[in-house]
């Protein structure tokens, strides 16, 4: 799913991008990131944080995002950076073969893709073995879970995934990932997990 232009103003502002990246940071350093990885991230957005792993690990990075207007500025910012593109790609299509990155990244997205179970397994599908897969995004607690797919369904909308623990932790376990590093700040409708998975 496209965020609307009032997200759009919020997430391409400075300060959002600084925000994202040194908490993506934190994250990369849970990592074992030897070498030069290959690197995609999904909901790219303007591609701040995959400018920024390029830089700091001298890695080839694909960038991707359903949004066009995105991709376009993202790719404004890459004029002296050969190792960095970034394509419009749907999160549940990706076009790469298997097994074809080091690390895949996905910062605050899957919450906006309904199917997001179909976008997980495509990060998974491509993630070579012993890679990390570098997470971010909103987990709803049950109720409130329970609630928003009603409503969902109430009004056909298909405009948002709702992910639980619950859910989280069966693709992971189903999915042959070990667990490298958690963390979650707690709300009383969600948390704010980050994470840092490795494909067996």
């Amino acid at each position: 799913m496209k965020i609307s232009n009032i997200e759009k103003f919020f997430v391409n502002s400075r300060w959002h991008a600084r925000k994202r990246i040194d908490s993506a940071q934190k994250l990369f350093d849970f990592a074992q990131l030897a070498g030069k990885p290959d690197c995609l991230e999904i909901g790219c957005g303007n591609g701040a944080v995959s400018v920024h792993f390029a830089r700091k690990y001298a890695s080839a990075v694909v960038g991707t995002d359903v949004d066009p207007e995105q991709v376009e500025l993202a790719q404004k910012g890459i004029t002296a950076l050969p190792n960095v593109k970034f394509l419009v790609a749907d999160a549940t299509s990706l076009p790469f073969e298997d097994s074809r990155f080091d690390v895949v990244m996905s910062f605050q997205v899957m919450h906006h893709i309904a199917n997001w179970l179909d976008a997980m397994r495509e990060a998974r599908r491509v993630l070579k073995p012993g890679g990390y897969f570098i997470y971010s995004d909103i987990i709803f607690t049950e109720p409130v879970a329970r609630l928003g797919r009603f409503l969902l369904k109430r009004f056909g909308s298909n405009m948002y995934g709702i992910t639980t623990m619950h859910d989280l932790d069966s693709f992971i376990e189903n999915s042959g990932f070990s667990t490298v590093h958690i963390s979650r700040k707690n709300s009383l409708m969600w948390y704010n997990l980050e994470a840092v998975y490795r494909s067996n």
